[in-house]
């Protein structure tokens, strides 16, 4: 997740619908996606429109604190 490295980590709930998300992605990353802001669920996502990420240990559990996006820009509702 090299975009979001050079930012300092953030305090930031990680959302219970996550996670499924993260045991399907071992040793990933899960990406928290400002929904007002993408057309198409199963798009493309605009940088722009992703909030922030948690990296995902190995077991598909949460670890680390939140990494905001310096790129992202809230939609009308925001997060």
């Amino acid at each position: 997740m090299g975009m979001f490295s050079r930012e300092r980590p953030g305090r930031r709930e990680f959302p219970p619908e996550l996670v499924e998300e993260a045991r399907a992605n071992p040793g990933g990353w899960v990406y928290e996606i400002d929904g007002d802001m993408v057309d198409d669920p199963n798009g493309d996502v605009p940088p722009e429109a992703i909030i922030g990420a948690w990296q995902v240990n190995t077991r598909g559990k949460i670890y680390g604190d939140f990494r905001p996006n310096p790129n992202y820009r809230p939609g009308p509702e925001g997060p």
